[in-house]
């Protein structure tokens, strides 16, 4: 047996019931053997359009919104920021983080959460709150970013 198996289960799947009565199995042949191993329960994880999503929203924030920040020199100066700077600060608003290091050269950087461990419900919570944040700051959002939110929005109200 492998170290690691996932029962993807579906609500939209017809054999959701199967997949479910496999890791029942599974568990059983483990127990009955005497098998040290763990179960996870948890939601599914964000998807690829919820990515997509997430990146065509930030790259119109990047590319429409002025924010204080410091160049490479350390000097502060207000300005258009890369849309990797602009999922750092978002993702820690969303999170209601603060959390800050050090950094090698002795600035300082910010903390964010990695999205690529949200849940689909997560994930959907993150994308509305940047695209509150987003319309609070005035963003025109391209229809690529549009295409994108409509594209993820049947996933996340299944989710």
């Amino acid at each position: 047996m492998t170290d690691k198996r996932l029962f993807a289960v579906r609500r939209d799947n017809p054999r959701s019931q199967l997949v479910g009565e496999s890791a029942m199995l599974e568990i059983a042949q483990r127990l009955a053997t005497r098998q040290d191993f763990d179960i996870e329960v948890r939601e599914p994880k964000r998807t690829l359009d919820s990515n997509a999503c997430m990146w065509a929203t930030l790259a119109d924030i990047a590319r429409q919104v002025e924010w204080p920040h410091t160049d490479v020199a350390g000097n502060w100066k207000i300005g258009l920021m890369s849309s990797d700077a602009w999922k750092a600060i978002l993702t820690a608003g969303f999170e209601q983080e603060m959390r800050q290091a050090q950094g090698i050269g002795g600035g300082t950087v910010m903390l964010g959460a990695r999205t690529s461990q949200y849940s689909r419900r997560k994930m959907g919570d993150f994308l509305e709150f940047t695209h509150a944040w987003g319309a609070e700051k005035g963003v025109k959002w391209s229809a690529r970013a549009q295409d994108e939110l409509a594209d993820f929005g049947p996933v996340r109200r299944a989710a």
